[in-house]
């Protein structure tokens, strides 16, 4: 009765909640340091990733994150988690669909057609590269 009704206006649970591992101040020069790209702090890559960042909060923090919760992280400090496109950099969006789709219904199935004429299997093989 001394508080009123405080609780009913959630003041009563103001300060709850697990704290932050990182100060505001840790918060804001990881932002900063994100933005300055993986190759500004030693890592050769041009994009980042989930174990890139939880290597940078460990070396310059010594804080470890499960890398599932990075992506809310980067959330809480105005960053985004976003996943890459797979499309050559090299064609614009409606040559890589029409050179696909020749793919597709032309050039996929004659490969097939020689393959089974021959009795043979066919196999693919694909060119990745992989960040540290």
């Amino acid at each position: 009765m001394c508080q009123g009704i405080a609780w009913f206006s959630r003041r009563w649970f103001k300060g709850r909640g697990r704290k932050s591992r990182l100060t505001k101040a840790q918060r804001k020069e990881l932002r900063e340091m994100i933005e300055q790209g993986p190759q500004a702090h030693g890592f050769n890559c041009g994009v980042w990733n989930t174990a890139m960042i939880n290597e940078l909060i460990k070396l310059k923090f010594s804080v470890s994150y499960n890398e599932r919760y990075l992506a809310r992280l980067l959330k809480k400090i105005g960053l985004s988690y976003q996943k890459a496109r797979f499309i050559s950099d090299r064609l614009d969006e409606e040559e890589y669909l029409k050179k696909r789709e020749e793919w597709i219904e032309k050039t996929l199935p004659e490969i097939l057609k020689k393959a089974k004429g021959k009795g043979a299997i066919v196999l693919f093989g694909d060119e990745i590269s992989f960040a540290m």
